[in-house]
């Protein structure tokens, strides 16, 4: 069957009206469909890049706003750690006590380098007032001592253990002194990211040479005394290191001028003695 023709229907002839118009074929251009554009390879390339910069320019704010939060807070903890950790040093030494032959062969200061490299150790009777020691066989702390056994020395962490690279610095205290007052006690934890704890030993002025560096180790059995001073160093840090940051965040160096007895009536045997101030 063929197509229907929309051939023009011709007007009769003398009716004077104009030919009829059949039915025609729209455009071309009227059937075709608007197409969406995407974006182009180039232009995404664009986008990729300018969110990357602008990442990577919050990333840097944000991580110079937290290193200097961490520097402002370093600045603030620093001194708070010289303070506790000096404190307490100072203290047992302010109250020293030595007297020859007190005690057998006239012990009663050790001071010397130990196997732990950078952590030396030092241990002596002080007059401070114990307010920490506890008895054996009693089950409360006691309240006070005129005379107890103190001591310092460091232990290595742990390498596999976080922060291996540090020592510990412990404090020891016994509570009654015995023959060998440079041993025995409990230990208590001071600081544990120290990274050097160095001692050095003076005679006083008129025994030693103007040249003196003092000496590694001080021991009253040889010595048969107390040194005069002791130069004391000590490096630590207050948070992790970065890579690289090699040396200590904190570091003090003190001098450190001894006394000994000075709270201490001269004639005042060892277990009868005036409390020291502490």
């Amino acid at each position: 069957m063929s197509a229907p023709s929309h051939r023009r229907s011709p007007a009769p002839e003398g009716s004077g009206a104009a030919p009829v118009a059949g039915p025609t074929a729209p455009p071309q251009w009227a059937c075709r469909r608007p197409t969406a554009r995407g974006f182009t390879l180039i232009e995404v390339a664009v986008a990729i890049t300018l969110l990357s910069l602008t990442m990577t320019f919050l990333y840097q704010i944000l991580f110079n706003t937290i290193r200097s939060r961490d520097a402002l807070r370093e600045g603030l903890e620093a001194p708070k750690i010289d303070n506790a950790v000096l404190d307490t040093i100072l203290k047992d030494f302010r109250f020293l006590y030595y007297r020859a032959g007190q005690f057998p062969a006239d012990s009663g200061f050790w001071g010397r380098n130990t196997s732990v490299s950078q952590m030396d150790r030092v241990d002596f009777l002080t007059s401070r007032t114990s307010r920490v020691a506890e008895l054996e066989e009693a089950t409360q702390a006691s309240g006070s001592s005129p005379l107890v056994e103190v001591g310092y020395a460091g232990k290595r962490s742990e390498p596999n253990e976080p922060g291996g690279r540090w020592f510990s610095l412990y404090r020891r205290e016994a509570y009654f002194p015995d023959d060998d007052p440079t041993d025995g006690g409990m230990f208590d934890l001071i600081y544990d990211k120290v990274r050097r704890f160095d001692l050095r030993y003076f005679a006083a002025a008129e025994e030693r040479a103007k040249d003196d560096s003092g000496l590694d180790e001080w021991d009253s059995k040889v010595l048969h005394k107390v040194p005069a001073a002791i130069e004391l160093i000590l490096e630590y840090d207050v948070r992790e290191p970065l890579k690289n940051e090699p040396n200590a965040q904190g570091r003090v160096k003190r001098i450190i001028l001894l006394n000994p007895s000075r709270s201490l009536p001269p004639d005042t045997g060892a277990m009868g003695m005036t409390p020291g101030m502490g």
